[in-house]
């Protein structure tokens, strides 16, 4: 373990290893699509109902493209966090800062 470094690289180097050995799909639909996607539908799903009201007539169908934008953001952000940290992984491995 590296006691120097950023949160980062520490983060990286203590985590990474058990998180990347369940795999990059079980990352990205875990963490991006049903964190951090369902945290987004969810804000926005407030927003919305306070700004149009649950009764407005197009509620449904803003809730639909609500869910469906945040799958596909969740997604994105699932996909370029596991190549990010695979990325510093390779980084810190090269440069031997990982045991």
């Amino acid at each position: 373990m590296i006691d120097s470094g950023s949160r980062a690289e520490r983060w990286v180097a203590t985590r990474w290893p058990a998180i990347r050995a369940r795999g990059l799909w079980h990352f990205v639909l875990l963490r991006g699509v049903l964190f951090w996607g369902g945290l987004m539908f969810v804000a926005m799903l407030v927003m919305m109902a306070m700004k149009f009201g649950i009764t407005h007539p197009r509620f449904p169908l803003l809730v639909g493209v609500d869910a469906g934008l945040c799958l596909v953001g969740g997604l994105v952000w699932g996909l370029s966090t596991w190549f990010l940290n695979e990325r510093l992984h390779r980084v810190l491995l090269t440069s031997k800062r990982l045991p």
